[in-house]
């Protein structure tokens, strides 16, 4: 037995007081006499005599102690957390899934998971050592076996909420991994709502504890967002907000759908009745207009409930970027081949602008950046430009840091990336191209390679990529092929989408942002909750540790902005009811079943003790015949 808040003992101290109540208090009964002459020589008395009485026992005395003992006991909160043998060693997992999020009366489920793992640290004996592992979609050690309580207080506190799945297969693997040779009386404890469907195998060489926090929790969640072009006569930006939501749980319960534009105005509102089992689809129309730099707005949805509050608010709010994002600028630098100018102008999404290196020179240094796709023809600038770009037929010796070789004519098609995205639908059967200046390796990947050298090659770079096409199309027969459009529409497509996502690669809800910084520069980034997080880069790169929150979240990076979507739209982690069943082998090749013991804390039955003695106490005093 341990107690989670030992500090509320303190109250034990008003003991003090009570008793001292006693001694000074003279415990008399009222009579009626006749006359006061015979009790003149009394009062005298009374009066000087010490105020200080020799302690008698009383009942009420008892109880009032019995009620100030059991009252510090329940704010106290002992619970049963269990007792490591002498030298043995505890590892202890938590997990870190969306779903310990959850909220109940007495605080988060992960918030009981750290006081669980702070009353095993407690009580471990000398010479035992407890190790803590973060059970997420990776599990994660935070401590190492360790005696220390100081580095256990410190990993304890660092356990958090990481965002959608939990790998506790895994991470009671790794456990037991770390204790393989651990003393025998040493075993594993696991902290989980238990809100995952199926069946998890906890094969381990140490014995295996299931302590289940939390209760079952009626939970509404939007579980599907899409936004959809739908342009009319009247409008042309027109879109179908299209949202899903669930509940999860018994009975039924009225909700408010909320579509707006993010840190903008509402959109439309929609209330519903929810069932168990009946995920319901809404659909809200609304105009939604790209901004000055031609970007599409980012839609946000809310999920609210008309009576009471949602256990779980991760799930009740969705973004997503506008369609207004497709419309990608795109600017032609150079004279480009006939063939691929045709191809952008064909694309009703695109917003074509023509220009040369030249003019992108005379630029001021304080002009707003271009944002959009770069296609460059012939020259090329000595450094790449943030995002996505395209180089045709280049005539420098380099395209940004990759050497080119010198012109091979004709050259045979060995093979191409049917898997990249640009190369889908694409076919090179039968295609023959002109000539050819085969790019050199460093750090292109090739997509089309000929028995020369590399024709096609990505070029990736933190902060976008290139896609390097080192020969003239109209040179050849591919600019007549289907397949000539369908990789210029793919390489538009992925541009598109990479833009609209914001400039930092997608990513799960409470996963680090992986933000494209200049080596060595900081990246500033807002979290939905408004909190700032500041990160450095390191090869180009500035991985930032965020909150699992859903929303937008903005990085700004030398007085740009980039901005990242993170989302929870997942059913399985939206059912807050405990359904996973935990099994291991019983060594005869069988399974046994491990029940996962639900943590109950002892001071509600402490409290209403403390309410029966107190009811005892009342009745006690208000007696009749009571001394008044």
């Amino acid at each position: 037995m341990d107690l989670l808040s030992p500090w509320s003992l303190a109250w034990l101290g008003l003991l003090a007081p009570l008793v001292a109540l006693y001694v000074l208090k003279r415990r008399r009964q009222r009579k009626v006499v006749g006359s006061t002459l015979l009790w003149e020589a009394a009062l005298r008395d009374l009066r000087a005599e010490r105020p200080w009485q020799r302690l008698r026992p009383h009942l009420s005395l008892i109880l009032q102690a019995l009620v100030l003992v059991a009252g510090a006991i329940a704010l106290a909160r002992p619970a049963g957390g269990g007792q490591v043998p002498a030298g043995a060693r505890l590892a202890v997992v938590v997990d870190v899934s969306s779903s310990m999020a959850a909220r109940e009366p007495d605080g988060a489920r992960i918030d009981r998971a750290r006081d669980l793992a702070r009353s095993l640290a407690r009580d471990l004996p000398p010479g035992g050592a407890m190790m803590l592992v973060a059970a997420g979609a990776e599990p994660e050690v935070l401590a190492a076996p360790t005696a220390d309580r100081a580095r256990l207080e410190t990993a304890i506190d660092r356990l958090r909420v990481r965002g959608p799945g939990a790998d506790l297969e895994g991470a009671v693997a790794l456990a037991a991994e770390r204790l393989r040779d651990a003393p025998a009386g040493s075993r594993i404890v696991l902290l989980t709502d238990a809100a995952i469907a199926g069946n998890v195998p906890l094969d381990a060489t140490v014995p295996v504890e299931v302590s289940r926090v939390g209760e079952p929790l009626v939970n509404h969640a939007i579980v599907t967002l899409d936004v959809r072009a739908h342009p009319t006569e009247e409008s042309s930006d027109r879109a179908d907000v299209f949202v899903r939501v669930a509940r999860y749980g018994e009975g039924t319960g009225d909700v408010r759908v909320r579509a707006s534009i993010e840190g903008g105005r509402e959109l439309a509102t929609r209330r519903i009745t929810l069932s168990e089992g009946e995920p319901t689809s809404v659909v809200m129309s609304a105009d939604l207009p790209p901004d000055a730099s031609a970007r599409g707005s980012v839609v946000r949805v809310t999920l609210e409930p008309v009576d009471g509050e949602d256990p779980f608010t991760l799930d009740d709010v969705a973004v997503a970027p506008s369609p207004a994002s497709r419309r990608l600028p795109v600017f032609l630098v150079g004279s480009a081949p006939a063939s691929v100018t045709r191809v952008l102008r064909a694309d009703r999404e695109v917003e074509l602008y023509v220009t040369s290196l030249e003019r992108l020179a005379e630029r001021e240094d304080d002009a707003p950046p271009l944002d959009g796709l770069f296609v460059y023809a012939g020259a090329t600038p000595d450094d790449a430009p943030a995002g996505d770009s395209v180089v045709v037929a280049p005539t420098g010796a380099a395209v940004f840091g990759v050497a080119l070789e010198a012109p091979v004519e004709r050259p045979t098609l060995v093979s191409w990336e049917e898997g990249d995205p640009r190369l889908r639908f694409v076919r090179f059967a039968d295609v023959h191209l002109g000539a050819v200046r085969p790019i050199a390796g460093g750090s292109a990947r090739a997509l089309l390679t000929t028995d020369a050298g590399a024709a096609i090659a990505a070029l990736p770079r933190p902060d976008g990529e290139t896609t390097l096409v080192a020969f003239d199309p109209d040179d050849g027969d591919w600019a007549t092929r289907p397949g000539f459009v369908v990789f210029f529409r793919n390489v538009l497509e992925r541009a598109r989408q990479r833009r609209a996502a914001g400039g930092i690669p997608p990513g799960p809800l409470g996963a680090p942002l992986r933000v494209p910084v200049p080596e060595g520069q900081r990246a500033t980034v807002r979290t939905p909750g408004g909190a700032t997080v500041v990160a450095t880069s390191r090869g180009g790169v500035a991985v930032v540790d965020v909150p699992a929150e859903p929303g937008v979240f903005v990085a700004e990076v030398d007085g740009r902005e980039r901005f990242a979507l993170r989302n929870l739209v997942d059913p399985e982690e939206s059912d807050l009811r405990p359904r996973a069943t935990f099994t291991r082998s019983d060594g005869s090749g069988g399974v046994a079943t491990v029940e996962a013991v639900e943590h109950r804390e002892a001071w509600p039955w402490i409290a209403g003790a403390l309410l029966a003695l107190l009811g005892i106490e009342v009745l006690w005093g208000t007696r009749k015949g009571a001394p008044a």
